[in-house]
């Protein structure tokens, strides 16, 4: 018999007569034996609203007895050698090997989390004085603040983009070409830029540092526009700029928030690369050239708004 709701509830209330390190034996079934240790941990959690009950010899007495049926069942089972079954084991095994992989997840995201805040406080350590001549000097971008929606058809190689060039050229509509020749995985809504929520991303100057000529020319555009073939280390691009929206002014304390996570990004980057350098990455090339990836083709580095 399971335990049922109730009783999976009536976790907190230790036994009046026992400590909760006790390990007092308070009741016994063949082997089995439970201690008031033992009960204690099952109580650790019980709500307020039933520990009224469980406080009755009666209330106890019935909670006692599910922890002894399903001990004697347990009981019963590590004895009858099931564990010892081929699907049993196996099942046991992935288990343990999934369990493995989320430690080693949790373990890499800790320290990864770790590490970054020493990074903060000194590498990546924007100070106030960076922030201010960064806001002199582009200043126009928070006087006449503008963010911008944008489509675009990523390739892997200049040839092909002068096609989507071509193709456009001769009046095809973009998000047709950029349905058939796209790598990037907008080409299934036509190139739309998007954001985190799936909408067409609202983007402002600063929010792809990592792709600087992209940027460049995505802002350079008027609307409606598309632009040449602009070469980034992801690929080739065919941009087409399809809204513009004015933003309120920003002084300089409004946009020190913003800009600060523009210093903090390009610093970022910058001690990555620094990083490849010093530990001279090497790839093979021709290894990954013929490395198969399935059914699918190797999907680009998406562009989204950062």
């Amino acid at each position: 018999m399971q335990k049922n709701n109730v009783f999976w509830l009536l976790l907190a209330l230790a036994l009046p007569a026992c400590s909760r390190g006790d390990n007092k034996v308070i009741a016994k079934a063949g082997p089995v034996r439970i201690t008031a240790r033992d009960l204690s941990a099952e109580f650790e959690n019980s709500p307020d609203n039933v520990r009224s009950y469980l406080s009755t010899l009666e209330g106890k007495k019935q909670f006692l007895d599910i922890i002894l049926r399903e001990k004697i069942l347990v009981n019963a089972a590590e004895r009858s050698g099931v564990i010892r079954r081929k699907e049993v084991s196996q099942s046991l095994k992935n288990y343990r090997d999934r369990m493995k992989e989320q430690e080693t997840e949790y373990r890499k995201g800790l320290i990864l989390r770790e590490y970054l805040r020493d990074l903060r406080d000194t590498e990546l350590k924007v100070e106030d004085a960076e922030l201010k001549a960064y806001y002199d000097s582009h200043k126009e971008d928070f006087v006449k603040p503008v963010r911008v929606t944008a489509s675009h058809i990523l390739t892997p190689t200049q040839e092909e983009s002068q096609k989507v060039l071509a193709r456009l050229k001769n009046g095809e509509d973009f998000a047709k070409v950029a349905r058939e020749m796209s790598k990037d995985p907008s080409a299934e809504r036509g190139g739309i830029i998007q954001d985190g929520m799936g909408e067409p991303a609202r983007i402002s100057k600063g929010d792809y540092l990592d792709l600087p000529d992209f940027e460049a020319a995505l802002f350079g555009l008027k609307v409606g526009k598309i632009s040449g073939v602009v070469k980034t280390k992801i690929g080739f691009h065919v941009i087409k700029k399809t809204g513009e929206m004015a933003l309120p002014e920003q002084t300089y304390d409004q946009a020190a928030p913003q800009i600060h996570k523009i210093l903090e990004r390009k610093k970022f980057d910058d001690w990555v690369e620094r990083s490849k350098k010093e530990q001279k990455v090497w790839i093979d090339e021709a290894a990954l050239t013929a490395l198969p990836v399935g059914r699918a083709e190797p999907a680009a580095e998406a562009v989204t708004a950062q």
